[in-house]
């Protein structure tokens, strides 16, 4: 029985430590908390866990993450960045060198239950501009007043996010800076003084690595994907770790005004060759990529013709030399996810996210493979 897989993602574990080094390259006094959660982006957690332990931390987003890397054996510290709690978990994460992020007044009460001894070590999160989570600018002083009242407690940490990094000229990001500097230096003002600060997603860490503080945040470019609005992430010296592939299941030559698809939104307006690719919405591919969104067959860029199926895909291969079994790129190295995300209007993170569990994987760069 042949069991190669219709269609099928290949991850490069040996791109890991390129996008790794290059976080460092531009932020090399800065410390590097390596952002896994959602899955690693749809990469898999446990597997970039593996290839990532030279950065100095780890963040996620739940409990059960933290659960998941521990009885792996992950021993880095880790940073719980948006989650609900009890005084139970915030004793656990005393233990275990996991450092939550406080946000609102309901976390901050259970933090004040805390006995002494606790020593839990923590951050907290304020708005700067993002309108995301976070405590007001000017509720901050006193957040940290109360927690360095409480006896559980040990180390304070303080974070904010940019809202607009993707676009480094745009004058929102340095008034996100400057707010945040200044907070910083009210809260030393005034006795406060943080164990680390930290800004930059992988966005600031390209355009906005001035502003580096003590530790930087980076997710989607340790995946090698872009972060910046018009910049490939060929140009930024990253290297994509996920590839989405499939293959050529059927070649048809089609005549001038046939329609293809669904609804017959196309029509071909010559005569032309038709190859259908076994990959769809079922799989990940975006339902809405319109018409010459470019899918790479054979090594030749061609476009996507008529509406994505559950299960397979149209593109126009004219008269290049593309058969059956052909190998097809939805996205990777020679077919940028940014470029696919864009012409379907959506994110790349959503695309590697949204891959399906039906999607085999394969790893790259294993034993020299």
């Amino acid at each position: 029985m042949n069991d190669f897989p219709r269609c099928w993602v290949e991850i490069d574990i040996r791109a890991f430590e390129q996008n790794l080094n290059r976080v460092r390259e531009l932020t090399p006094s800065a410390n590097v908390m390596a952002v896994i959660k959602a899955d690693a982006y749809g990469h898999g957690m446990m597997l970039a866990a593996k290839q990532l332990e030279t950065a100095d931390e780890f963040a996620v987003t739940s409990i059960e993450d933290v659960e998941k890397l521990h009885a792996c054996g992950v021993d880095k510290p880790l940073t719980l960045l948006s989650s609900t709690f009890d005084k139970a978990a915030l004793e656990y994460f005393s233990q275990q060198s996991i450092r939550p992020v406080i946000y609102d007044y309901e976390q901050l009460a259970v933090v004040s239950e805390l006995s002494a001894g606790a020593e839990l070590d923590l951050w907290v999160k304020v708005d700067t501009g993002m309108g995301r989570l976070g405590f007001d600018a000017d509720e901050l002083l006193m957040v940290c007043k109360r927690l360095q009242s409480s006896e559980g407690v040990g180390s304070i940490s303080l974070m904010t996010h940019l809202a607009n990094a993707d676009v480094p000229t745009d004058a929102r990001n340095e008034r996100q800076i400057s707010a945040f500097r200044s907070l910083i230096f009210s809260a030393n003002e005034n006795g406060i003084f943080f164990k680390q600060v930290s800004m930059l997603n992988s966005a600031g860490v390209v355009g906005l690595h001035h502003a580096a503080f003590d530790i930087v945040r980076p997710g989607v470019m340790l995946y090698g994907i872009s972060p910046t609005v018009g910049v490939s992430a060929q140009k930024l010296g990253l290297k994509p770790v996920m590839s989405l592939k499939s293959k050529v299941i059927s070649v048809r030559r089609m005549a001038a005004g046939s329609s293809i698809g669904y609804g017959g939104t196309y029509t071909l307006d010559a005569d032309s060759r038709i190859a259908y690719i076994a990959c769809g919405y079922g799989d990940g591919y975006p339902r809405h990529a319109p018409n010459g969104t470019t899918v790479s067959v054979n090594g030749f860029l061609v476009p996507l013709v008529g509406r994505v199926s559950m299960d397979m895909i149209a593109v126009d291969i004219g008269e290049l030399p593309v058969q059956v079994g052909d190998i097809a790129v939805l996205w990777g190295e020679e077919n940028p996810i940014e470029e696919i995300a864009l012409s379907a209007g959506t994110i790349a993170y959503e695309l590697t996210c949204g891959v399906t569990r039906r999607v085999k994987r394969r790893i790259v760069g294993e034993n020299g493979t």
